[in-house]
């Protein structure tokens, strides 16, 4: 009962005072091999970024507006440029993306996503909670899918994942229908659990901008380059 109260204290904040500024969101993410990380989203109405929770990281930044997503490495010096472009790869034949409920309450909804009969994954989320940021990431999602749909091409038939295909290029969508996840688990072992969030912080002008005199390189010449 604490818990529920807390929740919806917590989703009754989220909603109100993200009407301006910047909203920060945290995780802690695990893959099935390795260790834990942290990744964080800072989130405006202009930009997305995404990095490991410090601004001296790499990172990438999504202009919400142009729709171009920018990979930083500050090693290399070099910013790689992600554009919306034609998704190649067609729904199979037989495909199917539906919810199975397990918890519908209002304040939080617990649910499996399946495709084609697969549980792709498990998750608590809620549709108050922080919903410009499930927009932000699902706008990135849907330009980083045509991305996505060229390397799955190039992948071998028998190391195809449906989910994958679901989750990065058919329907990203359907990973925030119901706003940010509180935690998930995924059917390829991937973990992830909400950190702490804060709702609109001050605006970091330095952490939404792109590095200058770095080499810009756009992703789509490299992959006409690929043999």
């Amino acid at each position: 009962m604490r818990y529920f109260l807390y929740l919806q204290l917590m989703l009754f904040s989220a909603s109100v005072m993200a009407a301006g500024g910047m909203d920060e969101l945290t995780y802690m993410d695990q893959d099935a091999t390795g260790g834990g990380y942290v990744t964080r989203y800072l989130v405006t109405e202009r930009y997305l970024r995404l990095d490991f929770g410090r601004d001296r990281d790499d990172y990438v930044l999504f202009d919400r507006k142009k729709k171009k997503a920018y990979n930083i490495s500050h090693e290399q010096r070099e910013i790689l440029v992600f554009e919306p472009g034609e998704i190649k790869v067609k729904p199979p034949k037989d495909w199917e993306i539906r919810e199975d409920f397990y918890d519908n309450r209002s304040t939080q909804k617990r649910l499996d996503l399946l495709v084609n009969g697969k549980v792709c994954a498990r998750f608590a989320a809620s549709e108050k909670f922080l919903p410009e940021v499930a927009k932000a990431l699902q706008e990135f999602h849907e330009v980083m899918a045509a991305t996505h749909s060229g390397t799955y091409l190039t992948t071998p038939e028998d190391q195809r994942d449906d989910c994958d295909l679901a989750r990065l290029i058919l329907a990203p969508e359907r990973w925030f229908k119901y706003g940010m996840p509180f935690d998930e688990l995924r059917s390829n072992g991937f973990s992830r659990r909400l950190l702490h969030y804060k709702a609109d912080v001050a605006v970091r002008p330095s952490a939404l901008q792109l590095p200058e005199n770095y080499r810009l390189i756009r992703f789509s010449e490299l992959q006409g380059k690929a043999p």
